[in-house]
């Protein structure tokens, strides 16, 4: 006999206002208090159920006919039908025309672009330390990504303009999406969206299309069709077997310009600040750099050997989860464990707060890379940075490849410092993202 899942003391519009003023910390609390799921009822609305328990969470993963993908009109996203947003038989198709650029000698060619624009960054950040200048750190890490993403996946590097404009835009998204009070108003109320917000979304399709446009015209004058995931979307699109939805392909360009850079570059940033914070940890990052590198550009090759580094980058993921919470959406009542999901029901399957909980992890608020000699990504099931199921991050072994040469790379060669508090305010949003701008000192290293 299913059992209906716990409710928070309180009335239930209160505590969905104080997940909405404070989401993080609210999921804390109902983590530390609910091992399995808490149901937090809205008035006007389906509840809202906190998944608390990594075994639940697998099993929601794992059943998206249940338990779907929350529509991305009813997000506000600036693409409706991309592989991140889409279900059944159109994610089906997509993920069969597309998965075979992010596998086999792409995973290589990423890890080697990313080596190449660390290295381009690398440099100018080095100019700042002879300068003395501050940059935002978060901004570098989004035109380093966003530069990789673009030449790998769409076969064409936007340039350094166009990712400034991009992390501009991005700002505006997540002041747009970012969790508030007004989540738990009433379905029938209308909401608006702000004009900074349909400045960005308009300009990302702008982007988009124009990058479409500019391969059509190169595949029509001779161009050889190349195996990056806007060719093979391209390539398919009059496969008898293939069905575009409108837009198809402009949404897929706009998921992955978002998906491709976004996470990374927070990656990225976070596990900076945490290494200023912890400069024994950026010292041997440096040594192993220096040993596996030497020189040269870091490339997909050295990827093998830079153990520490990649044990610094996990622990990041885990602390610091740029992808903060999965949101889900049950499309009629039905089981989780020994519950009964009602149907409707919002649901949030939070890495954030369960990658912090004491029963998972030892002293889970303490940055240590060295529990994960101890225990393998694969074997923890509180342990879910890139989701599970058949809907997992398709881009897992890019953002793993490409974030681990980068750190390397600037970690050799350049002291990157953030002020100390940087990891302790968090907005979240479609991502969990920096409470404003990262400013950083540079200096190079000895």
């Amino acid at each position: 006999m299913r059992r209906d899942i716990p409710q928070p003391p309180g009335a239930g519009v209160v505590n969905g206002i104080r997940f909405g003023t404070d989401p993080l910390r609210f999921l804390e609390t109902v983590q530390a208090r609910f091992p399995d799921a808490a149901e937090v009822p809205i008035p006007g609305r389906p509840p809202l159920v906190i998944v608390t328990g990594p075994d639940l969470v697998h099993e929601a993963l794992d059943w998206p006919e249940a338990f779907g993908r929350v529509p991305a009109s009813g997000l506000g996203l600036p693409a409706e039908n991309g592989l991140v947003q889409s279900e059944g038989d159109l994610w089906k198709q997509q993920r069969s025309v597309m998965l075979p650029a992010f596998v086999g000698q792409q995973v290589v060619d990423y890890g080697d672009t990313a080596g190449q624009q660390c290295r381009a960054v690398a440099d100018e950040l080095g100019h700042a330390a002879d300068e003395g200048r501050t940059v935002d750190l978060h901004r570098q890490m989004t035109a380093l990504t966003i530069r990789v993403a673009s030449e790998i996946l769409l076969g064409e590097d936007i340039g350094q303009e166009r990712a400034a404009e991009f992390h501009g835009w991005m700002d505006a998204a997540t002041e747009e999406l970012a969790i508030s009070p007004t989540g738990v108003l009433p379905d029938w109320m209308p909401t608006s969206s702000s004009a900074a917000y349909d400045e960005a979304t308009t300009e990302m399709k702008r982007l988009s299309e124009e990058i479409i446009d500019r391969r059509r015209a190169a595949v029509a004058d001779g161009g050889e069709p190349g195996s990056d995931m806007l060719s093979l979307l391209l390539a398919a699109e009059g496969a008898p077997d293939v069905e575009y939805e409108e837009n198809q392909i402009r949404d897929e360009v706009i998921t992955f310009l978002i998906a491709g850079h976004e996470t990374t570059a927070l990656s990225l940033t976070y596990t900076l600040a945490a290494l200023s914070n912890h400069p024994e940890m950026r010292a041997r990052v440096r040594e192993e750099a220096r040993a596996v590198i030497g020189d040269e550009t870091p490339r997909y090759d050295h990827l093998e050997d830079l153990t520490y580094t990649k044990r610094v980058f996990r622990e990041t993921l885990r602390l610091y989860p740029a992808a903060w919470a999965i949101f889900r959406e049950a499309t009629g009542e039905a089981p989780l464990g020994d519950y009964r999901v009602k149907d409707g029901s919002a649901m949030i399957l939070p890495q954030y707060s369960i990658h912090r909980d004491g029963r998972y992890f030892d002293d889970p608020l303490t940055f240590d890379p060295s529990r994960w000699t101890r225990r393998s990504a694969g074997s923890a099931d509180a342990y879910f940075p890139f989701g599970s199921g058949p809907h997992a991050c398709i881009g897992r072994q890019f953002a793993l490849a490409g974030a681990t040469l980068s750190v390397a790379g600037l970690v050799r060669d350049l002291d990157i410092d953030v002020p100390a508090d940087t990891l302790e305010g968090f907005q979240a949003s479609i991502t969990l993202r920096p409470d404003g701008s990262v400013p950083a000192t540079v200096e190079r290293a000895g």
